[in-house]
């Protein structure tokens, strides 16, 4: 069954992990009593209960300056795109986005990703939009650049010293490799400390 962005739950559903996707990345989650949950997909590596997570860290040779292979035209949902040095895994990118990066592009547009298929290292695929309307303005091959953005909670990663991606949220039960669930994003929660810091002081993620 599949719900829409914003739900209402029962308390304990936050705690619910499954080996198979049930919601759309970051599909929001609030309790009775304000406590609000993203929903997520754990990387390759367990993580445990009231840690803080984040996305990965963007692949440096698909977050910009992306050579245009086949047009997208205005109202079209596909477009060709040619990678850089690192291959991109099938849907890699479905539920993310593909914008236009530079000032000298034409459009300066922001569009939901479908799919596409696996795309070798420098190699051309095709990036299929999810958006019904298509583009509003044609991306030209040859003249226009773009960047891919994946979904931020595909994949999370116990937040690192430095973080390369963004903050997600904090882990309200354990976290099996390649599994689904929830993190916590606003409202009372229960989060693993480094030290003993006094009554009162201000904390946040460790460094």
């Amino acid at each position: 069954m599949s719900f829409g962005a914003i739900q209402s739950g029962l308390y304990g559903f936050e705690k619910q992990t499954t080996s198979k996707k049930r919601q759309v990345y970051g599909a929001t989650m609030a309790l009775p009593d304000g406590r609000v949950y993203r929903y997520v997909e754990n990387g390759g590596t367990a993580i445990g209960e009231g840690l803080v997570v984040a996305s990965e860290a963007p692949a440096g040779n698909h977050d910009e300056d992306l050579v245009v292979a086949t047009s997208g035209s205005a109202g079209g949902t596909t477009i060709g795109v040619t990678l850089g040095a690192t291959a991109a895994a099938k849907d890699l990118y479905a539920e993310g986005y593909i914008f236009s990066n530079l000032a000298s592009t034409t459009p300066h547009e922001m569009y939901k990703i479908k799919g596409h298929p696996l795309i070798a290292s420098n190699g051309t695929g095709t990036i299929t939009i999810a958006e019904p309307d298509g583009f509003q303005t044609a991306i030209t091959a040859g003249t226009d650049t773009v960047g891919l953005i994946k979904s931020p909670y595909k994949d999370i990663v116990v937040a690192p010293a430095a973080v390369a991606g963004r903050f997600v949220g904090v882990t309200c039960a354990d976290l099996e490799a390649d599994y689904y669930g929830w993190v916590q994003v606003a409202g009372l929660a229960s989060v693993k400390i480094d030290g003993t810091p006094a009554v009162g002081t201000l904390v946040g993620a460790s460094s």
